[in-house]
């Protein structure tokens, strides 16, 4: 898996790039709201520039965004607060890093992010 270093990096420029193909995109989306209900708290790891949780934020009651590039949480907290969202809390901690109650979520999320995976 690349490092924070490297994702810390290119963020910026990450950012600016548009989403590979924005109909698979838009499906994705679709599909995972079709689960989503307002008293929902969900989990989302590997958030990058936290353009899905922020597509997400209306439909549930609070997302903790989670990445281990703190860059990308900085652009991720700066589109948010740019659109007055409010319900997403991120988090600069790798998912082996979080220390979280069991059950305390009722949707975990990682989009993206496997095939950035050693195993």
């Amino acid at each position: 898996m690349a490092s924070s270093f490297f994702w810390n990096r290119i963020a910026k420029r990450y950012a600016r790039q548009p989403v590979g193909d924005e109909a698979a995109y838009q499906k994705k989306l679709q599909i995972t709201r079709k689960y989503q209900k307002p008293h929902m708290e969900m989990l989302e790891f590997g958030c990058g520039t936290g353009t899905t949780a922020i597509a997400h934020a209306p439909f549930v009651k609070h997302i903790l965004a989670t990445d281990f590039s703190a860059k990308m949480i900085e652009i991720a907290q700066s589109k948010a607060d740019a659109q007055n969202i409010e319900n997403i809390t991120f988090l600069h901690a790798s998912i082996d890093d979080l220390n979280l109650r069991d059950q305390s979520f009722d949707v975990v999320m990682g989009h993206s992010i496997l095939h950035l995976l050693d195993n």
